[in-house]
């Protein structure tokens, strides 16, 4: 991965091959950014999406064979305690052009990924709520 900034945001380039989202977690460990918000786009493949059923309170996941364009790429980064955690939602595309969406939880670079990281000046901490089985923003 290459980091471009110009004192204010980022720009992460993933080279073919990196995990996505392990890739950005190191990354956000490293640089202990209060919180942030991220946009991006880029080629992976295998990519595991997941769908958040609110009646079940769970996550149904999808594992996608291929390589698929990522066409839209939102989400924050913010913290679990100690950890930084991603919250990171994407559509993606395959050669039928079929649109597909979800929460990403991993995805492999097949030929790059853009991701733009505006900070954010306030720390962005999750919490667990039982009600719903989710980390929310606190």
């Amino acid at each position: 991965m290459k980091e471009y900034s110009d004192g204010k945001a980022y720009l992460l380039r993933f080279d073919k091959g990196e995990e996505v989202v392990a890739k950005l977690l190191d990354w956000a460990a490293k640089t202990k950014l209060d919180g942030a918000f991220l946009t991006g786009i880029g080629a992976v493949e295998q990519p595991k999406l997941g769908y958040y059923d609110a009646h079940k309170k769970a996550y149904i996941d999808r594992e996608f064979d291929g390589e698929y364009e990522i066409a839209s790429l939102a989400g924050n980064l913010g913290w679990d305690e100690a950890n930084p955690l991603a919250h990171i939602h994407v559509s993606i595309s395959g050669p039928n052009f079929l649109a597909f969406g979800g929460h990403l939880y991993s995805a492999i670079v097949s030929g790059t990924l853009e991701m733009n990281v505006i900070p954010f000046q306030s720390r962005l901490n999750r919490r667990y709520r039982e009600e719903l089985n989710l980390k929310l923003l606190d």
